[in-house]
């Protein structure tokens, strides 16, 4: 019996690679990073990241999530049908081409689904090569896709908590008063495989080769489904950290409600309807609460009093090796107090070979970062700050004469 679940797992894997929406996932995942290159190039003159990093992105921590929660799903025989499979990964490939990744939950994209296959069971619509799959719904796999709503929620929030705040993108935008402020731009999409028994009778060609297994006295098919599941939040009043896994906790939680709600539909399935318009509701007022929130809040990267505020830091450059981060305000270069950016490369220029930092931590505590500026290791420092006076230019910054020319 173990044998036989092994063969099957295996080969359900390699059914995810005859899923069209792993391959439009990638395409989906390269664009994201082209666009945002191109407006970072725009308003900061560099990129921080390569346009390849969304898609490593991609297939990070959502295989590892999807994979773990499989477990729970095939074991407690949760049966999706054929049909729920397709028209969710036709949805989300809609909802993909809006590049509006927050329309991207679980929430939408099984949502819709749901209520698309309650409408088309319900009032018995007709449509050409979608009633194969269709005639074979019940109430009971209605609601096992409501079940799965819940637990994507769950994988959802899971993710936005794990990697939705990590290398956000700062952007550029106007505030009230017509000044440049800084904001944080958390935009994600995440593949997530999932193994999920289908109802073979449900199948015709090209799928009557699959092999099967049975439980009870029917027969299934394991398959392994990418579900592609995206994030998108724009954090302007405090560190992208704290918004963005404010968030994913509020959309776990809801997530959790939802499959309590979806269980309860196996024996009154009022409740898996119920669930569905809890999940859909409480994903776009989750969403509102917080622009709302943020509306009535100051901007918090701006330029300061005291200091200049770090909106950007470059992987690998030297402002990364001095554990500088972004959100801290750097109130002295080489003891000298810098309220510019300009001001604070030219205090840099007064020693090339070493800085010494005193900054303002997030915590809300001074704290001292020093390090020595090597010639050839990185001719930029790596910084772009909240400086609204200095055009938010990226200022190249040499370690050896020709520095005092590049300001």
């Amino acid at each position: 019996m173990v044998e036989l679940w092994l063969l099957e797992v295996v080969k359900g894997f390699g059914k995810l690679f005859l899923h069209p929406v792993l391959y439009l996932s990638v395409f989906f995942a390269i664009m994201t990073g082209y666009y945002r290159v191109k407006r970072e190039r725009r308003d900061f003159n560099t990129r921080l990241l390569d346009g390849y990093h969304d898609t490593r992105v991609l297939f990070s921590y959502g295989m590892v999530v999807g994979l773990l929660f499989s477990v729970v799903t095939v074991g407690a025989g949760v049966v999706i049908p054929f049909a729920g499979i397709m028209l969710i990964g036709l949805v989300s490939t809609l909802f993909a081409l809006t590049s509006r990744f927050h329309l991207m939950s679980a929430a939408m994209t099984v949502g819709f689904s749901y209520f698309i296959l309650v409408a088309v069971d319900y009032f018995q619509w007709e449509i050409p090569y979608v009633n194969t799959y269709v005639d074979n719904l019940n109430v009971g796999l209605l609601s096992s896709i409501v079940v799965l709503l819940g637990v994507l929620m769950m994988i959802e929030g899971s993710l936005i908590r794990l990697n939705g705040w990590k290398h956000t993108s700062p952007r550029l935008l106007k505030s009230a008063r017509g000044l440049k402020v800084g904001a944080h731009q958390g935009k994600k999409l995440w593949l997530v495989p999932m193994f999920v028994p289908i109802p073979t009778g449900t199948f015709t060609l090209p799928f009557e080769w699959w092999p099967v297994f049975t439980m009870g006295t029917e027969a299934y098919s394991l398959l392994c489904v990418p579900f592609l599941l995206g994030f998108q939040q724009l954090v302007k009043s405090t560190l992208p950290e704290v918004a963005i896994k404010h968030t994913g906790y509020r959309v776990f939680w809801l997530g959790a409600f939802v499959l309590t709600l979806a269980v309860t539909g196996f024996w009154a399935p009022l409740f898996s309807i119920g669930a569905a318009v809890v999940a859909m509701g409480g994903r776009a007022w989750i969403a509102y609460r917080y622009r709302s929130a943020e509306d009535s809040k100051p901007y918090f990267f701006k330029r300061q009093s005291k200091g200049v505020m770090i909106l950007g830091i470059l992987p690998g450059s030297p402002a990364k090796k001095l554990t500088l981060q972004v959100g801290e305000i750097v109130l002295k270069v080489n003891g000298v107090e810098v309220n510019t950016e300009r001001a604070f490369y030219e205090a840099l220029q007064k020693n090339g070979a070493y800085c010494k930092l005193e900054v303002l931590g997030t915590n809300g505590e001074n704290r001292f970062t020093q390090g020595a500026l090597y010639e050839g290791d990185h001719h930029e420092l790596g910084i772009i700050f909240a400086d609204e006076s200095s055009g938010w230019e990226h200022h190249q910054v040499s370690c050896n004469s020709s520095l005092s020319s590049g300001i």
